[in-house]
């Protein structure tokens, strides 16, 4: 039954959600296709559903058709904002002709989740409003309404602001998804305090993917309990970093839409906890890995003005400088963060960053050391496995280069060749670092150990 709105266009259901987000009451409630491979679950809980998403033609209620190109412009910009920060989402773009379908994908595909439609009109004194909305494919009941307003030499900053924000509550509204799921998966209700004690538990063990997951799972549900939970929200951005930061774990759509659902679930823990220092590492993390250097930087510098002894940020930091082109930097980070660290599950993590880094300024005797140390730790982390290649390679060790390759491709049959240009070549426009990374990724490629 379709909800009633006020005049703002905002649906009784969208005002009860607030600054969090609403859980579906029943299984049915939501609209989605559940996807699964050979009739198991998936691997990744965040990601588990199949929803698309049809955006319908803005409509030009002006009255005047100099306006339509507008319209038809505002359109063109959402579909393609999406496909770069909505890619957890099956994406259509609806034809506004009369007879033509709206109601999403074929029979092959993910039935329609939710329709974003919206209109443009003539605001007061030479303004422009623009009327967006998020329907429930199933029920056309308003899931979020939201009406802008904007002087006409505003258009383009106003337009970046709704698109912004209708990927924003497209996302939140895969979380509710999601946390529901995630709920039922886990069986009886746990506290919020189990549910981030099991997700600890998981990731006290060695960088993989199973283990991962299984954080993923249970930090969906302390949210099921608490939506507003920023522990819960933060490591759940976590993982979906260590998935972007391992695309050999998963086909890369799924590292993809990872890093824009761990963005958002991210942005929401600030927004409850604007001051959480751990939250703002992750939030650099995030943007380390999306190619936001200077971003992620600003991130780390603000978790430890907040916290000066969190290692994780000044191990993330150190990193980061090394894409940065600045590698003399990520040494001394690293030794701070193992200080300040002493549990041994985040060493193999450190000591690649540092192998990392030392193997960009040649030093490779020092570099092979390291990486070896940090899979020693763990046997299986494939950055590391990568680099060892490489370093031994440079170093005459052709033979030793080559069993380091295959116990790599051993680990993980499938690595997709777009990880090497996601991970370590296009995420940083410094033409310093870029020169040094290049021959370092074509002795690794020399090696096969891509498919």
């Amino acid at each position: 039954m379709r909800s009633r709105a006020d005049r703002s266009g905002v649906s009784e259901t969208a005002k009860r959600r607030h600054a969090a987000y609403r859980l579906p009451k029943h299984p049915g409630d939501a609209p989605i296709t559940v996807s699964a491979i050979s009739g198991m679950q998936p691997l990744w809980p965040c990601l588990s559903s199949s929803v698309a998403v049809v955006v319908m033609p803005l409509r030009n209620l002006t009255g005047d058709p100099d306006w339509q190109s507008l319209a038809e412009a505002f359109t063109e910009h959402l579909v393609s904002y999406l496909h770069r920060h909505a890619r957890a989402f099956s994406l259509q773009q609806a034809i506004d002709q009369p007879g033509a379908s709206r109601s999403g994908a074929g029979p092959a595909g993910p039935r329609t989740g939710y329709i974003v439609d919206g209109s443009v009109q003539r605001g007061y004194s030479g303004t422009f409003r623009v009327n967006m909305r998020i329907k429930d494919a199933a029920t056309t009941e308003y899931l979020w309404a939201h009406r802008y307003q904007y002087p006409v030499e505003q258009i383009k900053d106003g337009e970046k602001l709704i698109l912004h924000q209708i990927s924003r509550e497209l996302h939140l509204l895969l979380l509710e998804n999601e946390i529901r799921r995630a709920a039922l998966s886990v069986g009886a209700v746990h506290e919020p305090t189990e549910c981030l004690s099991n997700a600890a538990l998981a990731l006290e063990g060695e960088l993989r993917a199973g283990l991962t997951a299984e954080a993923q799972r249970w930090f969906l549900a302390a949210l099921a309990a608490d939506p507003r939970n920023v522990e819960a929200l933060t490591g759940l951005a976590r993982t979906c970093q260590y998935l972007v930061s391992n695309p050999w774990w998963a086909d890369p759509r799924f590292g993809f839409a990872a890093s824009d659902l761990g963005r958002e679930a991210i942005a929401v823990a600030l927004s409850f906890a604007p001051g959480h220092a751990d939250a703002h590492c992750v939030q650099g993390m995030l943007y380390s890995a999306a190619g936001q250097l200077e971003d992620a930087a600003g991130a780390f510098a603000q978790a430890l003005a907040m916290d000066h002894d969190l290692a994780i940020a000044h191990g993330f930091a150190g990193y980061n400088a090394a894409l940065l082109g600045r590698a003399h930097e990520t040494l001394p980070a690293i030794g701070r963060a193992m200080r300040l660290d002493p549990g041994t599950r985040r060493h193999s993590i450190w000591f690649f960053f540092g192998g990392f880094a030392e193997l960009l300024v040649g030093r490779i005797d020092c570099s092979i050391a390291l990486f070896q140390k940090s899979l020693e730790r763990n046997p299986s982390y494939g950055s590391a496995l990568l680099f060892l290649v490489a370093a031994l390679s440079l170093s005459g060790r052709d033979s030793e280069a080559a069993r380091t390759a295959m116990a790599f491709r051993r680990h993980y049959p499938d690595c997709p060749s777009v990880a090497f240009e996601q991970l370590w070549l296009s995420r940083s426009a410094s033409a310093g670092y870029r020169a040094q990374i290049s021959p370092l990724l074509e002795r690794i490629r020399d090696f096969a150990v891509a498919t």
